[in-house]
């Protein structure tokens, strides 16, 4: 494969033109044109550099249902803002909006690092919540006010990846080009497989004669998914989301992994929450249901951020 991108042709641009240490960047489908306008009006507000591209199409590692040309990949589309711009990219998907200044990037620019992303094995709490309907006093049930667990990642590893990809970080260097070319091969050799997944098998699978790239794990802040309730966000995903796709699972003949459990550990945090527990942001009470009844366990002095 080239080590330069491939060529990349969008519909239009959407930027401001402004100056600045790094720049944040965007690829959408003509569906996604409101929630990008919503983006590049947080990067208005907070003076960042941004340059949004439409795409008739998206890669099929995005959506299953997208294009099969690999030049429509995040892996392309960043290293091409890279080639194009000679300056660190901020890469963020177009769902999303910057709700505080996010002071950190200008840090990872200053700082050398070649790579950022959110890491849940690096992370101390991963619990993620969802909204429940309960109905109380007049029987009418109640929306985005209580809130059960879902799920979490059992595993905790500072040197593996498992990545939620909607926020990445990428400096105008030589190893964060090497990182974008490799995950790009591994797209391109798992067909209807995830990017995320494919950038961690890309990370996680490295030789080490080739780990030369200086790494950050960002906080669940900088990648903030409407289901961690409990972290106030810098960098928002609103909506939660509504997966319609249907990747595959990585599946390599040589037997290389995702991700290697023998090399992590099990979590034994003290949680934040009982994962049976029904949780009531309003009035800040850990409850639970006996019955058809909503009962207080404890107050809780966690702020929301719904």
């Amino acid at each position: 494969m080239s080590s330069q991108p491939l060529p990349f042709h969008s519909l239009r641009k959407i930027g401001n033109g402004r100056q600045g240490s790094y720049i944040v960047g965007a690829m959408f489908t003509p569906n996604y044109a409101h929630k990008v306008a919503r983006l590049a009006a947080s990067c208005e507000k907070f003076g960042l550099p941004y340059v949004m591209h439409e795409v008739a199409a998206v890669h099929r590692s995005i959506s299953s249902h997208g294009t099969p040309d690999p030049a429509y990949t995040k892996a392309n589309f960043i290293h091409h803002l890279l080639s194009e711009h000679q300056k660190p990219v901020l890469y963020v998907d177009a769902d999303c909006e910057i709700v505080s200044p996010p002071e950190l990037i200008e840090s990872l620019v200053k700082s050398g690092n070649d790579f950022a992303i959110y890491n849940w094995l690096s992370d101390e709490h991963t619990d993620a919540f969802a909204p429940v309907e309960i109905s109380i006093s007049n029987g009418t049930p109640v929306k985005n006010r209580f809130y059960a667990f879902t799920h979490r990642i059992e595993y905790f590893s500072t040197d593996q990846l498992m990545c939620s990809g909607m926020v990445q970080f990428y400096a105008n260097s030589e190893p964060a080009r090497f990182l974008l070319l490799e995950w790009l091969r591994v797209i391109n050799s798992f067909p209807g497989c995830a990017d995320d997944e494919c950038l961690d098998f890309a990370c996680n699978n490295m030789e080490p004669s080739q780990n030369g790239i200086s790494v950050r794990w960002l906080p669940k802040a900088y990648a903030r998914y409407s289901w961690w309730i409990y972290a106030k966000p810098v960098i928002n995903h609103p909506d939660f989301p509504n997966d319609n796709n249907n990747f595959i699972p990585i599946a390599d003949p040589a037997g290389r992994k995702r991700f290697y459990p023998a090399r992590a550990k099990k979590r034994n945090e003290v949680r934040l929450f009982p994962t049976d527990c029904i949780i009531d942001t309003r009035d800040r009470l850990v409850c639970e249901m006996v019955g058809n009844q909503l009962v207080v366990i404890s107050p809780t002095d966690q702020n929301f951020w719904l």
